[in-house]
């Protein structure tokens, strides 16, 4: 089955730490995979099915705190903030 590829940039940073969080609650997704991190760059990267994956995938980084980038939010979600 042929795959898609989302690159998403986040306003917020993350740790190495953070990141594990992010790839459990991502992987999570069903039809998502090989999911990359990059702290350094604010950067989530992934494999994908089906388009409301990314939608769904997008809701799951919003919810964690990590909006993309461009995206205006009213109010940021509780989240427990990295202390890294």
């Amino acid at each position: 089955m042929k795959t898609g590829f989302a690159k998403i940039p986040v306003q917020q940073s993350f740790c190495a730490r953070c990141s594990i969080r992010i790839r459990k609650e991502l992987l999570e997704i069903s039809n998502i995979s090989n999911v990359q991190l990059y702290p350094a760059d604010s950067m989530v990267i992934f494999n994908f099915i089906k388009a409301n994956e990314v939608a769904d995938a997008l809701n799951v980084l919003t919810s964690l705190g990590y909006p993309p980038k461009g995206d205006k939010i009213a109010e940021m979600p509780e989240r427990i903030l990295c202390e890294c």
